[in-house]
């Protein structure tokens, strides 16, 4: 069976800077049992993901965007299209690429829309997808609020990862953030609970992913709050490759996003590295993180820093926090159990065809 995902516009499929949309979709498919049948569309990118058969797409529009893929796809002719986050896309294909099946995997919010006429738009776009897979509870019980209709169409499949590949290394004294360098994520209150934190020995260690000139100019203003200081270190847009290796080394991983996350793939691959997780209580992030971490009821500096300060004081408690994360990492979100669901998933879709 010949299987096609289609990657939205913005997204970057590299190891260079690769979105957490780019990183589920491609351990998906290198997890998938179709892996060999199946090739990625997506924007061009100087350096894609050599493992993964890719199909570039050059455009400046969204329009153009749209158009490109469906050359490229009809091109494949696909069994099924699995369209990730963009139902405009989604529905676009589904009307182009009459009688292939489409899939479309939300991963974030969608915009809510104000008027009766542009829930009507959004509406006839849903009717032309066949299922529609949410990436937390919260994710899909947000979407049908506005959108009840799609509700038996609709299905939960968490974020995963590859417990085997995100292992645990020895552990320095050592608090880690991965993620995108914006203000709504909690780079700021993190890095002002460590600056007041008694914390001798610890290092912190802000890991930012750099999409746009405003995250650049974010970074910028991190980078200054945190000039001379010895004990923190700071990294733009590592491959995934020294993503893993930071948060194997870590003791904890502070993650204290402000923002109602989908399914944060950073605190999953954190807990399977072993850290104790530090992170906040919006979206799906309880979902993701079970019983197994520190989730903050409010992101501020105190709140941050008293977290800090526990786990910082208590070795053991860090220590079995760590262990704790990766058992539930191992046991509930390894990748091969979510890559068998989602197989699953396109097997049904394939047999009932559009």
């Amino acid at each position: 069976m010949r299987v096609s995902i289609v990657l939205p516009r913005g997204m970057r499929f590299s190891p260079e800077g690769a979105t957490s949309i780019d990183l589920v979709a491609r351990d998906l498919l290198l997890a998938s049992r179709y892996r060999e049948a199946t090739s990625v569309v997506g924007a061009a990118v100087d350096n894609p993901f050599p493992d993964v058969p890719f199909r570039a797409v050059v455009a400046s529009s969204q329009r153009g965007m749209i158009a490109g893929c469906i050359d490229r796809l009809k091109a494949d002719s696909p069994d099924v299209i699995l369209v990730h986050q963009h139902p405009e896309s989604a529905a676009a294909i589904a009307r182009a690429m009459s009688g292939v099946p489409v899939i479309l995997h939300r991963h974030g919010l969608l915009k809510k829309q104000r008027g009766w006429l542009s829930r009507w738009r959004r509406a006839r776009q849903l009717e032309r997808v066949k299922r529609i897979v949410f990436v937390s509870q919260f994710i899909r019980g947000t979407f049908l609020e506005d959108f009840p209709r799609v509700a038996a169409k609709s299905v939960v499949i968490p974020n995963g990862v590859d417990t085997r590949l995100w292992l645990p290394a020895a552990k320095d004294r050592r608090i880690t953030y991965v993620g995108r360098a914006r203000a709504d994520k909690g780079i700021g209150e993190l890095l002002e609970a460590f600056l007041g934190l008694e914390a001798p020995g610890w290092t912190l260690s802000l890991v930012m992913s750099v999409q746009s000139e405003e995250e650049a100019a974010f970074a910028r203003e991190i980078e200054a709050r945190a000039e001379g200081r010895a004990d923190v270190e700071l990294f733009r847009s590592l491959t995934i490759d020294a993503v893993r290796a930071e948060l194997a080394r870590s003791a904890i991983a502070a993650l204290p996003s402000i923002v109602r996350e989908g399914f944060p793939r950073a605190v999953v691959e954190a807990m399977s590295c072993g850290c104790a997780v530090i992170a906040g209580t919006g979206g799906g992030t309880p979902e993701a993180a079970g019983t197994a971490a520190v989730l903050l009821d409010g992101v501020d500096v105190a709140s941050v820093r008293a977290a800090l300060a526990r786990l910082v004081a208590d070795s053991v408690l860090c220590t079995a926090l760590g262990a704790g994360a990766r058992a539930h990492a191992t046991s509930q979100l390894d990748l091969g159990v979510v890559a068998r669901r989602y197989d699953d998933l396109i097997a049904d879709v394939a047999s009932k065809g559009a």
